[in-house]
């Protein structure tokens, strides 16, 4: 018996997680369920004052990455990098400390208000966390998933715009579009390896038949 994941699944069992690719369409998904269904809404915006108090704890002797500064200061340097280098970067593939930070929230919000999460965990981890019934992993198609079409987003566009203003953008975009298949094929590796419910967005694909097949899933 594993006491503490008993723990963690029956302390969010008020969560329902959206995971997932980047331009998957998660963000439009848990903004609709929040809307008609009246939950909370959490992703990584959700709390800019305490993710201040959670710096403000940190003790860098054992959280040494959650207490980096960031230090870019050459982006072309930066986005320079091929794919590979990348890859092998530990700062890319996210904050675990962060995540446990976020989770005590989550708990924190869960006790009396049902919660839709959309931010980054990676799936190994979620299904910890959380029972099938609860998570639904959204991807999409490969070819929709562009730098450019990334940078389309309002809360995106400083980002498509940085690679732009670099020497040779096209071979740094097309760096990021390779990052961007990967991380998809990652997604749904790991999504049928742990037999998760999940969502591929297409060209066809609407706000309002997603939100159906979410619905239906979580039981709404």
């Amino acid at each position: 018996m594993n006491i503490a994941e008993n723990i963690l699944k029956h302390s969010l069992q008020n969560v329902y997680f959206l995971a997932g690719s980047a331009m998957a369409g998660k963000t439009t998904m848990s903004k609709a369920l929040a809307k008609k269904h009246g939950f909370i809404h959490f992703n990584d915006n959700w709390h800019e004052d305490s993710f201040k108090v959670w710096q403000s704890i940190l003790d860098e002797r054992y959280q040494k990455k959650a207490t980096k500064r960031s230090s870019v200061t050459d982006w072309e340097a930066y986005f320079g990098r091929t794919v590979e280098e990348f890859l092998a970067d530990d700062d890319f593939h996210g904050n675990n400390e962060y995540l446990e930070f976020a989770i005590i929230e989550l708990i924190k919000l869960s006790q009396k208000s049902k919660v839709i999460a959309d931010i980054t965990i990676p799936i190994p981890l979620l299904v910890e966390l959380s029972d099938y019934s609860r998570i639904a992993c959204m991807s999409v198609l490969p070819e929709l998933a562009t730098t450019r079409a990334y940078g389309s987003r309002e809360d995106h566009r400083e980002f498509l715009e940085c690679i732009l203003s670099l020497k040779n953008p096209e071979e740094k975009l097309a760096v990021q579009d390779e990052l961007f298949r990967i991380g998809i094929e990652k997604t749904l590796e790991e999504a049928r390896r742990f037999t998760l419910f999940t969502i591929v967005r297409d060209g066809d694909s609407t706000v309002e038949r997603t939100l159906g097949m979410l619905e239906g899933h979580f039981g709404l």
